[in-house]
């Protein structure tokens, strides 16, 4: 998938353009041989790799966001839906890298998305964190109705890493090279449950309630009982996954939906929402897509992927169906 703000030979147009006065170069809007030439030097002169392609690494380099060039001051055309709530510097890298992945995480936690950075940002593990986090809903609420009247934090969407730099996220993996060049999303949920007595608790004993308990007919990770994702954190997944896929070039297309692309329109389990138990056909081959995938593990496989298709122990993000509805979508 091609970025729009990245040009190379062949380009022309308005960027083209900006690119060449800032190179000092003839500014005709077509990035020729000569144009290509200086953009290798440049990037050479500045510590990057003289490719020839311009994109995020070197625009910054040149000092000048492209995003700005098409923008205009209309707030429904921005990104102002995403709010700003920055992980204090030395909790996260300041090292720009390109980026080749986006992945899905949940926190194993509450709700609360500003109360998971803050645990990011005091706690003694060192860099560790995700670009974006999702909030959820509290756990004892009714999930049918607080859809219809508005959680506080439901779908609210905080940036803690600027999308340049990165954080430690994934954990021991086979390519240390998809911390440094990934964007990470964080789905506030409490993860796998526990049954006892007809009731579901999470793994730090909160019971959670009926409406927001996932039933899978076949287990995901040695469990049959997830924390449902919500509407409104599926919503916001999606309109967070389009913007960073348009913003960093990254195929959505490839990874976890290209898995489930292979399975048939069946469904991939039972799903209990506001007390009516909705059937799904199952299908094992559909919880399979989001199994340990060993070529993803290595860094072989680019796009949009989950953290439970990289580390055999985690089971972030669980195969929900409302979820894998929306990741077809994206195709």
């Amino acid at each position: 998938m091609q970025n729009k703000y990245v040009i190379k030979q062949g380009t022309s147009g308005d960027l083209v353009e900006v690119l060449q006065e800032l190179l000092n170069t003839r500014v005709d809007g077509v990035f020729g041989p000569m144009t290509k030439k200086a953009v290798i030097k440049f990037q050479t002169s500045n510590s990057l790799v003289g490719d020839g392609v311009v994109g995020p690494m070197t625009w910054r380099k040149l000092g000048f966001n492209p995003e700005e060039l098409f923008a205009d001051t209309d707030i429904t055309t921005s990104a102002s839906w995403i709010q700003q709530y920055p992980l204090p510097d030395g909790e996260y890298v300041k090292q720009e890298t390109p980026k080749e992945w986006i992945f899905l995480h949940h926190t194993a936690g509450r709700h609360n998305p500003y109360r998971c950075i803050d645990h990011w940002a005091k706690d003694q593990r060192g860099r560790v964190g995700t670009h974006y986090v999702i909030g959820g809903v509290p756990h004892s609420e009714d999930l049918e109705s607080i859809s219809k009247k508005g959680g506080e934090h439901d779908g609210l969407i905080l940036q803690a890493i600027p999308d340049a730099y990165w954080g430690y996220h994934l954990g021991a993996v086979k390519s240390r090279t998809m911390h440094r060049n990934s964007i990470s999303i964080e789905i506030c949920s409490a993860g796998p449950l526990e049954e006892r007595g007809g009731k579901f608790y999470s793994w730090f004993g909160t019971e959670i309630h009926p409406s927001q308990v996932a039933r899978l007919e076949t287990a995901y990770k040695g469990k049959m009982y997830y924390h449902k994702y919500s509407p409104k954190q599926i919503e916001a997944t999606k309109a967070l996954l389009l913007l960073l896929s348009d913003k960093h070039g990254i195929d959505l297309s490839e990874g976890v939906v290209k898995m489930i692309q292979h399975v048939n329109k069946s469904a991939y389990g039972s799903m209990n929402t506001g007390g009516t138990n909705i059937k799904w056909k199952n299908n094992v081959d559909a919880i399979k897509s989001f199994e340990y995938w060993p070529p993803a593990s290595s860094g072989s496989v680019k796009g949009l992927l989950t953290h439970g298709q990289v580390r055999q122990g985690k089971s972030d993000v669980f195969p929900q169906i409302e979820l894998i509805e929306m990741l077809k979508t994206l195709v």
